[in-house]
């Protein structure tokens, strides 16, 4: 574990790459010596440009999984909001795009910042809470749902992920993840109002910002629920991003996290709707996903373009933590995604 101080960029300009162990309060990419791939100072067009970020908030349960996310990519700023009823497999969703990302507002601290959407159609705010081990979704969508949700990462407390990994010739990435955490507050939908806390929802949060490849294509997996005896479990994997060098790929028990090795996405890119398989090098994941719903966002606008699927499913397998204790997850709700993007 890397432990990097208050400031993501140091005061030569550098970036800190590595997992950290402690909370990196700024990430002031404004004091990033940003070079091109010739060793040229960026001018200030690619500086303004190049930076792009993203915040996503996620809640499952049995009753009600919904995903809410705000991304600034300076060409475009777009947002989104979805509630998927497992039961019924029902799904609405709602989806935004401003040009200059012109309504949109990001703080650059992933503990203790906010990020903002707003519009007549739709108010979106999401970040730090009461505290900073506490993070809220505030989103309304003008004549739909409306979400208040409040993300506890205090009990337990959650370790969170927080990683800094290069990316492409002069740029990196960094991301502050968590999940499995208990979320409480309501949702309103459809003439019903849905108490998180009763229903025993568990979260995801992910905040990510940095200089990305300019075209870039991932997977991503999440789960978050509560096992068979009674203890909260959350995971977040990738491949395609946040790789060169150290891996996001982790799991978390009763708020501890446990890392591991890289994770092989095997899934049918004509159907991403048939199952899906993961498994990691050191073989403590062994999950296979079953897509039940999907939510999809595509762009190609010249400039940008993105081609995004979150799907929406059950995980069934095995985690193993690094003492060899199995965990068994039998159709726990959960994401995997599928997402191309030109920044």
């Amino acid at each position: 574990m890397h432990m990097p101080g208050e400031r993501l960029i140091d005061a030569d300009g550098n970036v800190r790459l590595g997992i950290f162990s402690d909370p990196v309060m700024e990430v002031n990419h404004q004091d990033y010596a940003l070079t091109t791939p010739f060793g040229r100072p960026a001018g200030p067009w690619a500086r303004h440009f190049g930076f792009n970020q993203f915040q996503f908030l996620g809640a499952l349960c049995e009753e009600l999984v919904f995903g809410c996310a705000i991304a600034d990519i300076k060409y475009v700023g777009t947002a989104f909001m979805y509630l998927y009823e497992p039961s019924t497999r029902r799904l609405v969703e709602h989806s935004f795009r401003v040009p200059l990302a012109l309504r949109i507002s990001f703080d650059q601290a992933p503990e203790t910042g906010c990020a903002t959407f707003r519009s007549r159609r739709a108010d979106i705010a999401m970040g730090a809470g009461c505290s900073p081990c506490h993070r809220r979704l505030m989103a309304r969508v003008a004549g739909g749902p409306s979400i208040e949700a409040y993300f506890d990462e205090e009990t337990p407390r959650q370790h969170a992920m927080r990683i800094c990994t290069p990316a492409g010739a002069t740029g990196w990435v960094f991301a502050r993840k968590t999940a499995g955490m208990p979320v409480s507050g309501t949702v309103s939908w459809n003439g019903r109002t849905f108490d998180l806390a009763a229903l025993g929802a568990r979260g995801h949060c992910d905040w990510t910002a940095g200089y990305m490849r300019r075209e870039t294509f991932w997977n991503w997996g999440c789960l978050a629920g509560t096992t068979a005896d009674g203890r909260a479990l959350g995971m977040n994997v990738a491949c395609g991003v946040n790789e060169t060098s150290f891996t996001e790929n982790c799991f978390w028990v009763d708020g501890v996290l446990h890392k591991i090795d890289t994770v092989v996405f095997d899934y049918d890119r004509n159907d991403l709707m048939r199952p899906w398989r993961l498994r990691s090098f050191d073989g403590r994941l062994q999950l296979d996903f079953e897509p039940q719903g999907s939510h999809a966002e595509k762009i190609n606008a010249w400039i940008v373009a993105s081609n995004f699927n979150q799907l929406l499913g059950r995980y069934d397998g095995r985690l193993v933590t690094a003492s060899q204790e199995e965990i068994r997850v039998a159709g726990m709700l959960g994401y995997a995604e599928s997402h191309y993007a030109k920044w």
